[in-house]
C-alpha cells in the first residue's frame, strides 16, 4: 500500500456532532480508533491530521476544519505538502440517495450534488475515490435540504449506523488492502440494514 489519503467531510464544531453532514467525520474518528491513530490540529494545512504508520506504506486520515463546503482548499493543501496524487485519495462523505447506513464505493464519478465533492472536484478533478455513506432523503418534501443535512440522525438512524458500522470499516480497509477494482464490486453487493439486521439477530 502506496501513501493514501482518506479524507472524512463534515463540519467542525460540536453543535454539528450527529448531523448527517458529519457522518465522514463519525465514520474516520471509528476507523482511526480502529488504527490506534491520534488527531492532531494542523492550522496551515486546515485540517485535523491522524498519521498511520505500517509495514505496507503510510495512510493519512484528514478531517477538514474548512467546514464542508470549502473541503477542497484543505485536501488540495494536505495532496501537496504530502505529494499525493487525486487517484490516491478518498473521500468519505454522505449521500441522501441511500438509505441510512447504506453505502457505495465509487471512482471518477460526479458530486451528485454534494457540496463538498464540487469543492474538491474543482481543486483536484474527478480521479479521486467516494465512498459515500447513505443517510436517507428528506421525508418532508417542503423541508429544506440543507436543514435536513444538518440535522441530527434520529435515535433509530443512530442505530441503523452503528449497526452498519463494522461492515463499512471492512470495506474501507478492503478498499486500502484490494484497491478500487478489487473492491468495488465486493463492496457494492452491500448489504442492507434490514439484511444486517436478519444476521445479527
Amino acid at each position: 500500500m502506496a501513501t493514501k489519503l482518506l479524507v472524512g467531510l463534515g463540519n467542525p464544531g460540536r453543535e454539528y456532532d450527529g448531523t448527517r453532514h458529519n457522518v465522514g467525520f463519525y465514520v474516520l474518528d471509528k476507523f482511526c480508533v480502529t488504527k490506534g491513530g491520534n488527531w492532531k490540529l494542523d492550522k496551515k494545512l486546515e485540517c485535523e491530521l491522524a498519521l498511520i504508520k505500517s509495514d505496507n506504506g503510510n495512510l493519512i486520515l484528514s478531517k477538514p476544519t474548512t467546514f464542508v463546503n470549502e473541503s477542497g482548499r484543505a485536501v488540495q493543501k494536505i495532496c501537496r505538502f504530502f505529494k499525493i496524487n487525486s487517484s490516491e485519495v478518498v473521500i468519505i462523505c454522505d449521500d441522501i440517495s441511500f438509505d441510512v447506513g447504506e453505502f457505495k464505493l465509487t471512482g471518477r464519478s460526479g458530486s451528485a450534488g454534494h457540496n463538498g465533492l464540487i469543492d474538491i472536484l474543482s481543486k483536484l478533478g474527478p480521479g479521486f475515490i467516494r465512498f459515500r455513506i447513505g443517510v436517507g432523503a428528506k421525508k418532508n418534501k417542503a423541508m429544506d435540504l440543507k436543514d435536513h443535512v444538518l440535522g441530527k440522525f434520529t435515535d433509530e438512524e443512530q442505530r441503523i449506523i452503528e449497526l452498519m458500522m463494522p461492515k463499512i470499516l471492512y470495506d474501507l480497509q478492503l478498499l486500502l488492502d484490494k484497491g478500487l477494482e478489487c473492491s468495488m464490486n465486493l463492496t457494492n453487493r452491500r448489504k442492507t440494514y434490514d439484511e444486517q439486521e436478519k444476521l445479527q439477530g
